[in-house]
């Protein structure tokens, strides 16, 4: 199993507090700087300072720049971080939690995610939390993010929307489906900002995984509560020949059924959504209310290309719902080469998993190989697999 970084929400988490925890595992702020850099903030600078909370050693953000508070769309935001550069990986990770975010801000304010015009997702220091924490991960290497109950507190806060309930609607918004704890502490301790990075790009569990603990790190925000440790702790944690798994990562299965599809409809769907990104689509026969005979799609995601994929399955389909749901599975490792097979180049996947190896064609060139010999495909396959036993 890969690497597996854990935050332990003891005073909830905010994205400042986030990305001051993964500094404190190890990422530079020289690093974090020299990229942000490319978001073309005039005056930015990003710090992380010491502070003492319950005694314990935390990092905390400080950041500047010269740039007036702007209110932004969406659009304007995702432009601003793919000017950045970044790289597929950050970028991708960045959209899917700002869409989550603007997704719960327009639910709040019973608006279209296109609509969403408000300081929260506008200002500079949200799109240095949000950016900045995906470059860390991206630059710590992680797996796999895991997060225990979310913690909030109680009372209300004051926004420019006014006076609002913690938590406040956005944040409640993100925080449905998930395990919530409430402390009573008088104040917001899981910001909007928090709650996306979290829900997004992570799964819950009430439990660290087991493991070798390699590093613990600290974040905190400013705000100081008596009698209560006020910072985020993040662990990043190895893997363990007991958890049973060789490799995995966390994955989105995204599904929904209908009785309305013609074959042909299905498969244009199928194929589309796998031009977008899909890990793997399927489709399976039901029998729906009224003794209706319907499918059951179901696709397998990554979590950064699960927002567009819904949008593309419910745009395609016209089915009135997807069910998301992050789940981890567990996978071979594979490496792609080449090699000769009937005077033919063919591309092939090398796998293995726990002490057993095995060498796959790929069918498009099985394919060709069995048509330019005039043999069934089948003949062609067996051959092949012939040819690789070890004698």
């Amino acid at each position: 199993m890969g690497t597996t970084l854990y935050f332990d929400l003891l005073s909830g988490a905010s994205g400042d507090m986030i990305l001051a925890a993964l500094v404190d595992l190890g990422v530079p702020v020289a690093f974090l700087n020299r990229e942000l850099e490319k978001l073309a903030i005039p005056g930015l600078v990003i710090e992380a300072v010491h502070r003492k909370r319950g005694g314990i050693d935390c990092r905390h953000m400080t950041m500047h720049w010269t740039t007036p508070k702007a209110y932004r769309h969406l659009p304007d935001i995702l432009d601003i971080l793919r000017r950045a550069g970044f790289g597929e990986a950050v970028n991708g990770r960045c959209e899917a939690v700002l869409d989550r975010l603007a997704q719960a801000e327009a639910t709040a304010h019973g608006i279209a995610k296109s609509e969403v015009h408000f300081h929260e997702i506008g200002a500079v220091d949200t799109i240095i939390d949000i950016a900045g924490t995906c470059l860390a991960l991206d630059y710590l290497n992680i797996d796999r993010i895991l997060f225990s109950t979310l913690t909030e507190g109680r009372g209300t806060i004051k926004t420019e929307h006014g006076v609002m309930p913690v938590p406040a609607p956005a944040t409640a918004n993100l925080m449905a489906g998930f395990h919530v704890t409430r402390l009573d502490i008088p104040f917001e301790l899981l910001t909007p900002t928090g709650a996306a990075l979290l829900t997004t790009l992570g799964s819950q569990s009430l439990e660290a995984p087991p493991g070798i603990v390699t590093k613990t790190g600290y974040g905190c925000g400013t705000r100081e509560i008596e009698r209560h440790p006020n910072f985020l702790c993040a662990t990043i944690i190895g893997g363990s020949a007991a958890s049973g798994m060789e490799e995995g990562d966390a994955v989105d299965l995204l599904e929904t059924d209908m009785d309305h599809l013609t074959g042909e409809l299905m498969g244009n769907v199928g194929t589309l959504l796998l031009e977008r990104g899909a890990l793997d689509v399927s489709w399976t026969p039901i029998f729906m209310k009224k003794c209706r005979p319907g499918y059951r799609l179901t696709v397998i995601a990554k979590p950064d290309t699960t927002p567009a994929l819904t949008d593309a399955i419910i745009v395609n389909t016209r089915t009135l719902g997807v069910r998301v749901q992050r789940t981890r599975r567990v996978v071979a490792r594979r490496e792609s080469r080449k090699d000769d097979f009937a005077g033919f180049s063919v591309s092939e996947k090398v796998c293995s998993y726990k002490g057993h190896t095995w060498v796959k064609i790929e069918n498009d060139d099985l394919v060709k190989v069995a048509a330019a010999e005039k043999v069934p495909l089948i003949e062609a396959a067996e051959r092949y697999i012939k040819e690789r036993e070890v004698p």
